[in-house]
């Protein structure tokens, strides 16, 4: 049972700071209706923060893991592979951050560099995260993810790729003109700006 009690000064306060914002005794009814005071107090226990939530969760089909050759072509292997991201079936990208790896002062890194630093950050997301965006109907979340934080790039580290003359890449993602999705990976040894950002999960997700 809520102990809740207002004194006459408490309600008086309170009835102060609605009419400072302007509120109506219409809007003040409609407060009151269902679970508005519930979802009103969860805001504030946030610190006023609005929670995004995404589309629905990406559901990755595990069964059938990442092939670079059918993928991407003749020649290219898996070499090295985030554990923590193969366990991962769903992935609720309101819940993904997007790390560029550089510290504060920095210009550039490498892709060894970058990959080096993230690991230590937390579970990097992999090539068939990327495929699954990539092929996902109507590419929804990709859509998603630029509508709400303007990502238009973002590299899947959580998968190293060789190519026949061992050079080592990472798949990426990035947004067409037309608002389309395409792919293309990236050699390791260039250097990444902090725009060219890596999603990651947090490694206790």
């Amino acid at each position: 049972m809520s102990d809740l009690m207002l004194d006459v000064d408490q309600a008086s306060e309170l009835k102060a700071a609605f009419r400072r914002a302007g509120w109506t005794n219409a809007l003040i009814k409609k407060f009151c209706e269902g679970d508005n005071p519930g979802k009103t107090r969860q805001f504030l226990e946030s610190n006023c923060r609005f929670v995004i939530k995404g589309p629905s969760a990406l559901i990755v089909d595990r069964t059938t893991p990442f092939d670079p050759v059918k993928f991407i072509g003749a020649g290219w292997e898996i070499v090295e592979e985030d554990k923590n991201t193969l366990k991962l079936t769903t992935v609720d990208f309101s819940d993904v951050r997007f790390e560029s790896g550089l510290k504060e002062g920095e210009q550039t890194i490498d892709g060894e560099e970058k990959l080096k630093r993230l690991k230590r950050l937390g579970i990097r997301l992999d090539a068939k995260c990327g495929q699954t965006l990539y092929e996902e109907k109507g590419q929804a979340t990709l859509r998603w993810l630029y509508d709400t934080y303007r990502i238009t790039w973002f590299e899947l580290s959580g998968t190293v790729l060789r190519y026949s003359d061992g050079d080592r890449y990472f798949l990426y993602l990035r947004r067409g003109d037309d608002g389309s999705w395409g792919w293309a990976y990236l050699w390791l040894d260039n250097d990444r700006s902090r725009d060219l950002v890596s999603p990651l999960l947090a490694s206790n997700t």
